[in-house]
């Protein structure tokens, strides 16, 4: 049922009302409740849950005979398209090594894992112009692995446009993937500047900034200022990335 509160939250809430409901709560006078044994698919169509099933009212004595049908028809709904990509994937990856994988390993190999791993990023890191132990990127590091995962997420989004990374060292090896540090240009005080990304090369440009403070204050607000600029169908975003832009040419 955990599936099914991920695609319809509306119907899953319904199916643990009739699993948690009183006879009183389901078969009240005062209560509007005239389900049958049918329900609707996501492509709006009905489905009989048993034979004359728009016939049988919902009571509560057949209410988990109802819950049992009503779960499996909606899991089995998108079958025929499951088999279709079930067989899509068997023709590069063959069946015997694919039963080997969870449905986690299978996801962090396309997508990605979805924790961000400041050590294993740290590890695929490369700068140019300057250097691995200055002051600020020691900073840097130390308020990366202080975020939370919502804000490390936000960060890979603000440096890449995504916001998971490979799954290992391998994998990073395999999409010849690396984020580059690189130094900051401008004549004003770094610690006014905020941190700017190549977001389509894996940049980062980071002031020299005086300490680990400033530094996470400069860096949140550019992540959750900038971090959806690549997004130019929403006007909104666009309208805050170039504020994030000003406000860094202003200060």
């Amino acid at each position: 049922m955990s599936d099914l509160k991920d695609i319809d939250l509306s119907f899953y809430g319904s199916l643990k009302f009739f699993q948690n409901c009183s006879r009183e709560e389901l078969e009240g006078a005062d209560k509007s409740i005239f389900e049958k044994f049918q329900i609707t698919l996501s492509d709006k169509s009905t489905c009989l849950l048993k034979k004359d099933g728009d016939k049988i009212e919902l009571n509560y004595d057949n209410r988990e005979e109802y819950i049992r049908l009503a779960e499996r028809a909606r899991i089995c709904e998108s079958k025929v398209q499951l088999m279709a990509i079930k067989k899509g994937l068997m023709d590069l990856i063959p069946g015997s090594l694919l039963n080997t994988l969870t449905w986690q390993d299978l996801e962090w190999r396309v997508c990605g894992k979805p924790t961000i791993d400041i050590k294993l990023l740290k590890r695929h890191t490369e700068y140019s112009g300057v250097s691995p132990n200055a002051p600020h990127v020691n900073y840097f590091w130390q308020v990366l692995e202080s975020l939370t995962q919502e804000e490390r997420r936000a960060f890979i989004r603000f440096a890449w446009g995504q916001e998971r990374l490979p799954a290992n060292d391998l994998e990073f090896q395999r999409a010849v993937t690396r984020m580059l540090i690189k130094p900051y240009t401008s004549s004003k005080d770094p610690d006014l500047a905020y941190p700017k990304a190549d977001t389509c090369f894996f940049n980062l440009h980071l002031p020299e900034y005086s300490n680990p403070e400033i530094l996470k204050a400069r860096l949140l607000f550019a992540i959750h200022t900038d971090a959806d600029s690549m997004n130019a169908d929403n006007p909104q975003e666009t309208e805050n990335s170039r504020l994030g832009v000003l406000l860094n040419d202003y200060l």
